[in-house]
């Protein structure tokens, strides 16, 4: 057999060309009266070079008709680690609050293994546990998904889409309903775009992009490290906007005030020991790092 074979790798996320670097083959005897053979197998992807185990069993009764007609025989294979086909796992995982990645992480690992009735009880759980991480009230998750949208975390069209999965979820763990794999797939769409939209996309942004600074704790640390910087000597005095430059734009205007009157008392209370009070001068609050 051809050592070479088309495989799907989950890195590539495609059919490519994979060679067998391992093999085990176990087989019946000659003399059975049934023939059957197992392949176990290391196979490596000939593009992005990841490597996998493929589980490869035929027997003789796998045949099947070609579209010209011909018998040909065939074998089956299944895949370890399992992976969902065209899946793209999130790179920033481990940002998500506990709780929420234990539930959307098992529900992925009944999806990979084809426990279909278990995930669609799981992308409900999923949404549940995104209510609880944000507090959101209500005596059931039909509710929750409705004050969702009151509290502006999502759109309408958005709450929609969460009420069907809820839908699908009431199936599986009510009625035992099997839902199919497509309906799984556009219900974990769903589900994915929530978790990206209320966690992740913001660490991506804050990460890259001037977002605005809402947070007192922001604008703290924001501060703390400018006035760090080697271009500022001890003992100069800055004002806020000085400090910040560029970045005074990040600050929500009506928190500005409140922001720099809180580092004022903090640096009063010598609970912050890196700058000191300085002059105040054209109704500018001046700082001056220790």
């Amino acid at each position: 057999m051809n050592s070479n074979t088309k495989d799907y790798c989950p890195d590539c996320r495609q059919i490519t060309n994979h060679k067998c670097l391992f093999t085990i083959r176990k087989c019946s005897d000659y003399d059975d009266d049934f023939y059957w053979e197992q392949n176990y197998e290391t196979i490596q992807c000939l593009g992005c070079e990841n490597i996998q185990f493929r589980k490869r069993f035929s027997d003789e009764s796998m045949y099947r008709y070609r579209e010209d007609g011909k018998e040909e025989s065939y074998s089956e294979s299944k895949y370890y680690p399992k992976n969902i086909n065209n899946h793209i796992v999130f790179e920033n995982i481990y940002e998500l609050p506990r709780k929420l990645r234990i539930v959307y992480e098992e529900t992925l690992e009944a999806l990979k293994n084809n426990c279909y009735l278990l995930a669609g009880v799981g992308l409900r759980a999923v949404i549940e546990a995104i209510c609880l991480d944000r507090n959101i009230i209500g005596r059931n998750l039909e509710i929750q998904i409705n004050n969702l949208v009151r509290n502006k975390l999502i759109t309408e069209k958005d709450g929609n889409r969460l009420h069907s999965v809820r839908f699908l979820g009431n199936d599986s763990v009510h009625e035992m309903d099997v839902p199919k794999e497509k309906k799984l797939r556009i219900a974990l769409d769903i589900t994915e775009h929530l978790i990206k939209n209320l966690y992740l996309i913001d660490i991506h942004a804050n990460q890259h992009l001037d977002t605005i600074i809402s947070e007192y704790e922001d604008f703290k640390n924001l501060v703390l490290r400018k006035f760090n910087a080697p271009s500022i000597n001890s003992g100069d005095e800055k004002n806020i906007r000085e400090i910040l430059k560029k970045d005074f734009r990040r600050i929500e205007t009506n928190c500005r005030m409140n922001f720099i009157n809180q580092l004022l008392n903090e640096t009063q209370n010598n609970l912050i020991t890196t700058i000191s009070v300085g002059k105040y001068e054209n109704k500018e609050q001046y700082f001056a790092k220790n």
